[in-house]
């Protein structure tokens, strides 16, 4: 068997907790004996006894933190190394990549690249830090055997920077519904038109100017749920107005999703939007910041209407042609869609096969 270990900071329900648990939901259990290793303490417990039960084994470091982690400071996670002779490690995210560069074993190293860290760190840290952490990352991806971006838009900001690269879109489950909400429960007529967003209300996600322009040019059926939680929050609320209700924090978005007509995002910058597959997963329309990974959503759907991608100055254009085409969006077809061609299974196949292409 081949021995795989997942290397990641922690497991939750977060985008890159999804693609590994979802990679591994699909693995081939006869040919790869399975690890997962967290390095830091914030682990969501449920989902590490669910793995436990199924066979996956758990290695959870006790001692690691980001700053120890980027000081070299890891003996734990590298007594773990030494100690279980891998055959492949599969990195997620900056300080993991960094840790499994410095490990001198054998094994193959992979990586997945989960966001356009040229973008993604400028938001996050600034100028000077974004520098400083695309600086070691990118060193870190070098020393690596394979890195697998999330979506061709990462691969192509990122292919000029690294010569062992390729991409693997992003795949998805289709989202299950725990929960039961009603429009009227939220004060929104059944036959308007229902928008939604789900997730951070920060900067990056530019949650701000989605409201403001949805309050400039929404129509009087028409109203936007917003979910999440961030340090925009109170701009948020002041942007609004009747017809936005933010609702904060949920455990289950796909309860909104399910009495939703349109997911909408204006982020200035995605890997492949977790949030965005699973409302395409639940068959709602697309009205989407003019962001590449946005884009080739919209693209690789050639047979079926997905919905818009806007522009800062084209917003009100953009909202009047999903309303034009709205009879165009079908749920069924949509869903569809996204079970072909972006499901968990297939994202796993992908992966797998690069897996044993490694160890030929």
């Amino acid at each position: 068997m081949i021995k795989l270990a997942y290397v990641i900071n922690y497991i939750t329900n977060n985008g890159p907790s999804r693609v590994v648990l979802d990679i591994i939901k699909y693995l081939n259990k006869e040919k790869f004996d399975i690890s997962l290793i967290t390095l830091l303490p914030e682990n969501d417990a449920e989902i590490i006894d669910s793995l436990q039960r199924s066979g996956i084994k758990i290695y959870e470091c006790k001692t690691l933190s980001r700053v120890k982690c980027l000081q070299g400071k890891c003996k734990e996670f590298n007594k773990i190394i030494g100690d279980n002779l891998f055959d492949i490690i599969h990195s997620h995210g900056i300080i993991p990549d960094i840790l499994s560069s410095r490990v001198k074993i054998s094994a193959k190293k992979v990586s997945t690249i989960h966001n356009n860290m040229f973008e993604d760190y400028l938001d996050s840290y600034g100028y000077i830090k974004s520098r400083i952490f695309i600086a070691l990352h990118v060193a870190a991806l070098k020393k690596l055997d394979l890195c697998v971006c999330c979506s061709e838009s990462v691969y192509d900001a990122i292919k000029r920077h690294l010569a062992n690269i390729t991409y693997i879109r992003n795949g998805i489950e289709p989202v299950k519904v725990r929960s039961v909400v009603t429009r009227e429960e939220l004060g929104v007529p059944s036959s308007a038109r229902l928008f939604l967003y789900a997730g951070a209300l920060n900067t990056g996600k530019n949650v701000v100017w989605l409201i403001k322009n949805f309050v400039k040019y929404h129509n009087n059926d028409e109203y936007l749920l917003v979910l999440g939680q961030g340090d925009r929050e109170s701009e948020c609320h002041i942007a609004a107005d009747g017809h936005v209700k933010l609702l904060g924090f949920q455990s289950d978005p796909a309860a909104y999703m399910q009495i939703s007509d349109v997911y909408t995002s204006a982020s200035r910058s995605e890997g492949f939007s977790i949030s965005v597959l699973e409302a395409i997963s639940m068959g709602l329309g697309l009205l989407l910041s003019d962001i590449p990974s946005h884009r080739e959503i919209i693209d690789i759907c050639k047979d079926t209407y997905l919905g818009e991608t806007f522009a800062y100055e084209d917003f009100e254009d953009k909202m009047g042609l999903l309303r034009q085409n709205s009879s165009r969006l079908c749920k069924d077809k949509i869903s569809a869609f996204q079970k072909k061609v972006l499901s968990a299974q297939r994202m796993s196949l992908l992966y797998q096969q690069k897996y044993e292409m490694r160890e030929r």
